[in-house]
């Protein structure tokens, strides 16, 4: 075969292809867009959403304050049936500490498994050391979850943006069903007569 006939088939809504309609230069061009859309708005959506999730976390941890606090009772051990084993060896206990101010606070925080009453333990506090708080999420979860925030949102920017691409092409499917409809019923006459056979002559 020649050079044309190597020639691997053109797409549909190239310009040297004699089949292309506008729907499909149409189609092309919504294609591009989605793309290019999805590509910076994804991309920006995504950075938006892990800065604002890492700037809360970091927040809340300088938000909170380590100080030491003695128990008031016994930290029982750690059972399977209240679901301790997965709180990372802490159970809650009441305690009491000392803000800078030298007053006395009490309150329930986690704290290490099996301490006795008496016993010192380290805890976080709130910035005026008034009220017993969580402890922040470690570095490693910060990342985590502003991962999942930046997958999220580009997610969600693809689902839209493609989404209607997905839409938009369904109209341009039906507006060429249409036009193919309309072409073969002027073509269909002629092309019956230029095949019939002798017979039908």
């Amino acid at each position: 075969m020649g050079r044309e006939g190597d020639r691997p088939v053109r797409r549909v809504w190239s310009r040297r292809n004699p089949f292309r309609r506008r729907t499909d230069v149409l189609e092309g061009w919504v294609t591009f867009g989605a793309v290019t859309v999805f590509a910076l708005g994804g991309t920006a959506a995504a950075w938006a959403s892990a800065a604002a999730v890492h700037e809360e976390l970091s927040s809340r941890s300088a938000e909170r304050q380590r100080t030491t606090a003695v128990l008031l009772e016994d930290a029982p051990p750690l059972t399977m049936l209240r679901g301790d084993a997965w709180s990372g060896g802490e159970v809650t206990t009441r305690v009491r500490w000392r803000d800078a101010d030298g007053r006395a606070h009490t309150g329930r925080t986690p704290v290490s498994a099996g301490l006795l009453k008496g016993a010192e333990a380290e805890i976080w506090t709130d910035a005026a050391g008034r009220h017993a708080v969580d402890p922040p999420p470690p570095a490693g979860d910060t990342g985590v979850q502003s991962a999942v925030a930046a997958g999220g949102a580009a997610g969600v920017v693809g689902c839209l943006v493609f989404g209607s691409r997905t839409v938009v092409r369904v109209r341009l499917d039906r507006r060429r069903a249409a036009e193919w409809g309309r072409d073969w019923a002027r073509v269909e006459p002629h092309w019956r007569q230029g095949s019939a056979g002798p017979s039908e002559r």
